[in-house]
């Protein structure tokens, strides 16, 4: 049985520091032009803390069975911004991480399902994510909860 539920206050702090490491996988050429631990470190807090401190956002946490160490066995950072071109609310899903050793569990699948509930329920029109381009599970994930690929995001170092 998993439980998807809100985050607690002190549960912050690890849940930032796990979606930290997932980020370093991630990172673009041109991300490692300029990236270093402290500024990745500093960017996730302050990026944790503008979403969580804008209404209708939501940090949502997996709890679930079998789990090799203490805390969340995932979690998704829910973002609701305008559409940059119609205007209309939409939830960015900013971050998601499932522990390692519970992938291909559902837990993933379940806290998108959560997050499209909070998304209902906030008057979202729909949900976005941006998804590093070599991340074929995430792809998948995303995929199977009804995503479809709509832009393609380029960048260009200076």
């Amino acid at each position: 049985m998993r439980l998807i539920r809100p985050y607690r206050p002190e549960e912050l702090s690890l849940v930032i520091q796990r979606g930290l490491a997932s980020a370093y996988n991630q990172l673009t050429d041109r991300d490692r032009l300029v990236a270093t631990p402290e500024r990745m470190t500093r960017q996730f807090r302050e990026m944790y803390r503008a979403v969580l401190s804008t209404p209708g956002s939501a940090l949502l946490v997996a709890e679930s069975p079998g789990l090799p160490e203490p805390g969340p066995a995932g979690h998704a950072l829910l973002f609701p911004q305008p559409n940059p071109f119609t205007g209309v609310t939409e939830v960015v899903v900013m971050d998601i991480w499932v522990h390692p050793a519970l992938r291909g569990r559902r837990i993933g699948s379940a806290l998108l399902d959560e997050a499209e509930r909070h998304a209902r329920s906030i008057g979202a029109a729909g949900m976005v994510a941006q998804i590093f381009q070599q991340n074929q599970p995430s792809q998948a994930l995303f995929s199977r909860a009804g995503f479809q690929l709509e832009r393609y995001v380029t960048g260009k170092p200076l």
